[in-house]
C-alpha cells in the first residue's frame, strides 16, 4: 500500500468529512515540537497564576528578547494568551501569560507526541501513517517485554495517548474502544491526518506482535467518540 499525504486508511476511516490541514495545526504542532516553548507552556500550565517574562528569564535561565520570541510563537499558535496587568501606581504595567481556555482543556501530553511527530512527517517528507508505523514499532519493542497478551500491549499504548479505552477481550477476538477523543480539536481541523497518524502507529505495534492482526478500524467523530479497533487471534493465542 503506498504511502502518500492523500492516502486514505482503510476501514471506516473514509466516512469522516475530508479536512484540509490547516496553518493552526502545523503552527501548534511547531510551537510545542520545540523544547524551550514546551518548557515554557508547561510552567505556564502549572501556574496557579499568570506568569510575567521576567518569571520565565529566572526559570529557563534565557534573556528577554528570546523568552519574548518564544512567547510570541505560543501566542500566534493559540497556545496561550497574553494581556497587561492593571496598573499598580507608576510605571508601565507588566504583560502577563497563561495558557488559553482550549489549551486549558486539551491533555498536553497527547499533543506534545502530536506535535513531534507532524514535525517529523514534515521534515521528512512522509505520510503521518508511514511515521504512525514507525511510532508503534518503537510502543510494540517498549511494551511487548511487559505483557503476555499482545492485545494488551495496545490497550496500554492507547492509553499512553490519553485515551480511555476499554477493552472487551475474549478468546478469539479483542476490542478497544476509545472512548474519549484527547486531540480533539486536532482532528476537527486536520482529521484524515491525525487518524491516520493513530492507524498507523496500531500498524506498527502488530508488525511486531505475533497471533493478532487487525480486522477493522471504526471511526466516529470526536463529538461522538466510541472508535473501535477490532482485532483477531490466530495461532496459540486463539487457544
Amino acid at each position: 500500500m503506498a504511502d502518500t499525504a492523500s492516502e486514505v486508511p482503510e476501514g471506516n476511516l473514509a466516512l469522516l468529512p475530508v479536512y484540509v490541514p490547516g496553518d493552526e495545526l502545523q503552527r501548534r504542532a511547531v510551537a510545542l515540537g520545540d523544547p524551550t516553548r514546551y518548557r515554557i507552556f508547561e510552567y505556564l500550565l502549572k501556574s496557579a497564576e499568570p506568569v510575567s517574562v521576567s518569571e520565565l528569564t529566572e526559570f529557563t535561565r534565557l534573556n528577554h528578547t528570546g523568552i519574548r520570541q518564544h512567547l510570541e510563537i505560543l501566542r500566534r499558535s493559540g497556545l496561550i494568551d497574553e494581556y497587561r496587568e492593571p496598573p499598580k501606581g507608576r510605571g508601565r504595567p507588566r504583560l502577563l501569560y497563561e495558557p488559553s481556555a482550549e489549551a486549558k482543556r486539551g491533555p498536553t501530553k497527547a499533543y506534545e507526541r502530536l506535535s513531534l511527530l507532524l514535525i517529523e512527517a514534515m521534515t521528512t517528507h512522509s505520510s503521518a501513517r508511514a511515521i504512525g508505523r514507525q511510532e508503534g514499532v518503537r510502543l510494540a519493542t517498549e511494551l511487548a517485554p511487559k505483557y503476555s497478551d499482545p492485545v494488551q500491549v495496545i490497550h496500554e499504548a492507547m492509553i499512553g495517548w490519553e485515551f480511555s479505552a476499554t477493552l472487551v477481550n475474549n478468546r478469539d477476538f479483542a476490542a478497544i474502544v476509545l472512548n474519549r477523543c484527547p486531540l480533539e480539536s486536532a482532528v476537527n481541523l486536520a482529521g484524515k491526518t491525525v487518524c491516520g497518524l493513530h492507524i498507523g502507529i496500531i500498524e506498527g505495534i502488530l508488525s511486531k506482535l505475533e497471533g493478532l492482526e487487525l480486522t477493522d478500524f471504526e471511526i466516529h467523530l470526536p463529538k461522538v467518540a466510541g472508535c473501535k479497533i477490532e482485532l483477531r487471534r490466530h495461532g496459540e493465542s486463539g487457544q
